[in-house]
């Protein structure tokens, strides 16, 4: 595995889970356990696969200790640094960012701390080395979204999509903007379609929020300091700007009384270095089939996006449905995720004196499970009791759960610290974290949690 030198790496891992359901308290997103794991080492893995040997991780302040707690418990070479942002400021992914800018010097390599993929990264960065391009994209084509009979409360909110248009000759992105945007018709800027003579539309691909990108994009982030999402701003901004071309000295606004420049457009960010844009012209290198433009079209912004092959896995844990949906596939998936056989299924310092636990259950560190248990594809974090004559199946429980004996659990999902009294019965149940449910209690598609009056019967 060579050192990776010519990039660094950033994870954005102070996302507050908003689209996960509130039950109450404060659950850490990147901490949610998938498999044996929290979500954040599957990102913080990718990276090392591909050869980084270090990164930083931005993260609230008020989740470092129990992020670097976690981490710690993880099998990881890859040196990571734990940057806190303030938690009590609203801040996007662009101002985090900005915060690190005096750390990023060189081109860079963002990657969101939710993402779960299989795919090799280099498959991205050869595509942004290839054209040197000032931003490179990753997509999923994962096909239409799997149905899945969810725990808790019914969700009738419909997932957010893009429309992506990429040049299926050169793998241009040209397009990007959130479906939402558009009240049926969608207007494409006639300038693209002259340009690019074979775009592709899709509004089913996932963004896997992997950006490469140059080094100046930070400059002009910092400099223009109006934006605050990454994905929903400075992006589609960048991607936008490949139909413009630099003002001339006369078309230039926005100077004061003596001529200053009071604010540099992208392209002033964006100039060619050295002698690259005469090597350009020089170059018998053409990427497209119509030889009568000149290579790139002289564009001076170029954006690229791959789509992955539809083999790939590849998922971002940002909503409840993606939670169960990775749970779900994650141990099928386990050696083309991490290219090892999984090992200490059952952690050692655990006590499990069941033998009735399948090939597709983990069991994390100092937990003990009774004799008479029955565990179907579930998945028991740390520091978690469960008593004789339980039975759970396709579940999952957060670290310090206590199921009391006698429960069924089908299809749950227990947070942190709950403790499930005697005899209780549910399926397709949310318990929220800390939460005493008392012994006897039945349910079915209901959320327990301390912010509401113990449960929500839905109708």
């Amino acid at each position: 595995m060579h050192k990776m030198l010519e990039f660094q790496a950033v994870v954005l891992a102070a996302g507050r889970g908003s689209r996960m359901p509130d039950v109450g308290g404060r659950v850490t997103k990147c901490l949610l356990p998938v498999g044996p794991y929290p979500i954040l080492w599957y990102s913080l893995n990718m990276l090392e696969k591909v050869g980084f040997q270090e990164t930083l991780v931005v993260v609230l302040d008020e989740d470092k200790s129990n992020i670097s707690n976690a981490l710690e418990k993880c099998p990881l070479k890859i040196k990571y640094e734990l940057i806190d942002i303030p938690s009590d400021e609203d801040w996007g992914t662009a101002n985090a960012l900005k915060y690190i800018s005096n750390r990023i010097t060189t081109d860079l390599v963002i990657v969101s701390g939710d993402l779960i993929t299989n795919i090799n990264l280099n498959e991205v960065l050869n595509l942004y080395r290839k054209h040197d391009a000032a931003l490179a994209t990753l997509f999923f084509d994962n096909g239409p979204e799997e149905w899945l009979k969810l725990p808790g409360l019914p969700n009738k909110s419909k997932p957010d999509r893009d429309l992506v248009c990429i040049d299926e000759e050169t793998q241009r992105l040209v397009f990007l903007a959130s479906a939402s945007d558009f009240e049926g018709t969608v207007s494409i800027p006639k300038l693209l379609i002259k340009k690019f003579e074979s775009i592709n539309m899709y509004s089913r691909l996932l963004d896997a929020h992997v950006y490469v990108m140059k080094n100046w994009i930070i400059s002009y982030l910092i400099d223009a300091d109006r934006f605050i999402s990454i994905k929903g701003e400075l992006i589609p901004l960048i991607i936008k700007k490949q139909l413009s071309k630099p003002k001339n000295a006369l078309e230039k606004k926005g100077t004061s009384e003596k001529n200053v420049e009071i604010f540099k457009d992208i392209f002033y960010y964006a100039v060619h270095q050295g002698y690259e844009s005469k090597i350009m012209k020089m170059s018998a290198y053409n990427d497209h089939k119509l030889g009568s433009k000149p290579v790139y079209c002289n564009d001076i912004l170029r954006c690229y996006a791959h789509i992955a092959d539809k083999s790939t896995f590849g998922i971002r844990v940002n909503t409840l449905s993606a939670f169960c949906l990775s749970n779900k596939k994650i141990m099928a998936k386990w050696e083309e995720l991490t290219g090892a056989p999984m090992t200490d299924r059952i952690h050692p310092n655990s006590e499990v004196t069941t033998k009735q636990i399948d090939d597709t259950s983990t069991v994390g560190e100092k937990s003990m499970i009774s004799e008479k248990t029955s565990i179907k594809s579930t998945f028991i974090g740390a520091n978690c009791t469960i008593e004789n004559k339980v039975r759970l199946s396709n579940c999952i429980l957060m670290n310090n759960v206590t199921v009391r004996e006698g429960c069924v659990l089908q299809d749950c999902i227990v947070y942190t610290g709950a403790t499930l009294d005697s005899n209780c019965s549910f399926q397709y149940c949310i318990i929220g974290p800390h939460h005493l449910v008392p012994s006897n209690t039945t349910g079915v598609h209901q959320l327990y949690a301390e912010t509401t009056d113990n449960m929500i019967t839905l109708g």
